[in-house]
């Protein structure tokens, strides 16, 4: 009832075997990215996604109350540890599945296909193939 709409669908106009006129139209390419980071995302873009758990939210919240001396009896590095430490186990798991992804995509996209280009085939990398 108050979903929002899909856009319409645009129709594709490919001619076969013309690439000066399917380039005009600069349809998407064929790269394939499947990972979630890059170098520069991946910290801020991480820590956001370990904060969404309700239990590393809760221990943030735990920290920031144990910084008051009035109010914690405990010392702030008695929860800044575990913390830690569960942040960055799962960071360096994170990291690592996206590095294979990132080389699972390389493999993939580096793939070489043959294209008819002018009549002839050629060989193309799978990322630079148009349709």
């Amino acid at each position: 009832m108050f979903r929002k709409r899909p856009p319409p669908e645009e129709e594709r106009k490919v001619k076969a075997n013309d690439r000066e006129y399917n380039e005009k139209f600069q349809y998407a390419s064929n790269c394939i990215m499947t990972s979630k980071y890059n170098i520069f995302t991946f910290l801020p873009v991480n820590l956001f996604e370990q904060f969404q758990e309700v239990a590393n939210t809760y221990f943030l919240f735990l920290l920031i109350l144990q910084l008051i001396p009035q109010i914690s009896s405990l010392s702030w590095f008695t929860t800044i540890v575990p913390l830690a430490l569960v942040l960055s186990i799962t960071a360096v798991k994170d990291a690592t599945d996206d590095y294979f992804r990132h080389k699972s995509d390389n493999q993939v996209n580096s793939r070489q296909s043959q294209v008819l280009i002018r009549g002839s085939l050629q060989n193309e990398r799978w990322m630079n193939v148009r349709a």
